[in-house]
């Protein structure tokens, strides 16, 4: 598996390093525990999920996604429940590959970062256990213990590169230093900012972008993964 001379390395997380997106498989597994689950599945195809894969996802409704996700729960409630979903489902959709390709980079010193438009309670249980030290994520809005939203700016599409671009200024690096591994076709913004863009388990419109750059692509997807 081939590594590269740079000095930090961002990964996606959905369909990226796990072969899930992390909001599907929490729904799907918060509806074998409570009804609510339905409705959150429901505003998600409605006004998410389509405009999520298009890169067209607005601030609005992810925001508005998460009122409904987290309805009736304070933060600690949530991050419970977190820590449930992440024990007996989320972990077993981690690649196994990607513990190859992480110790890769960390065996050269390579700086870890998880980018990730899961919120920060989901996108740091996959960091801990991806043993990622760096984690930036979508943040949420909480108000008198309750979560309403997600905070600004979002971590998605072009959001990302912002907030990739302040992670680097303060270890004292710049784009030129960094890779950047992603399926999405939403991170393209990302993508062509780095010096070494890595397209990984891409979809086919993702794919042919990358054969017309010449960006090397990975597919994990042919092998069995975990769970």
């Amino acid at each position: 598996m081939q590594v590269y001379d740079v000095k930090v390395v961002f990964f996606d997380l959905d369909d990226s390093l796990i072969n899930k997106d992390a909001n599907s498989l929490w729904i799907k597994w918060r509806f074998r525990h409570e009804r609510w689950a339905l409705v959150e599945g429901m505003v998600a195809l409605a006004s998410l999920y389509r405009s999520y894969k298009k890169g067209r996802v607005s601030y609005g409704r992810l925001s508005r996604y998460y009122r409904t996700r987290a309805l009736g729960m304070n933060l600690d409630e949530y991050r419970q429940r977190v820590a449930q979903f992440f024990h007996e489902r989320g972990h077993l959709h981690i690649y196994p590959q990607a513990a190859s390709l992480l110790f890769a980079y960390r065996r050269m010193g390579v700086t870890l970062v998880l980018i990730t438009g899961a919120d920060e309670e989901v996108a740091q249980a996959f960091g801990r256990a991806l043993d990622i030290p760096h984690v930036i994520s979508n943040r949420l809005a909480v108000e008198q213990g309750k979560i309403t939203g997600l905070q600004r700016p979002l971590c998605y599409g072009s959001g990302k590169v912002g907030l990739a671009r302040a992670f680097l200024r303060e270890q004292g690096l710049k784009f030129s230093d960094a890779a950047f591994y992603t399926d999405s076709h939403a991170d393209l913004p990302l993508l062509e900012k780095v010096a070494q863009p890595v397209v990984l388990n891409p979809n086919n419109r993702l794919r042919a972008t990358a054969a017309e750059r010449g960006w090397p692509c990975l597919d994990w997807r042919m092998l069995t993964p975990l769970g």
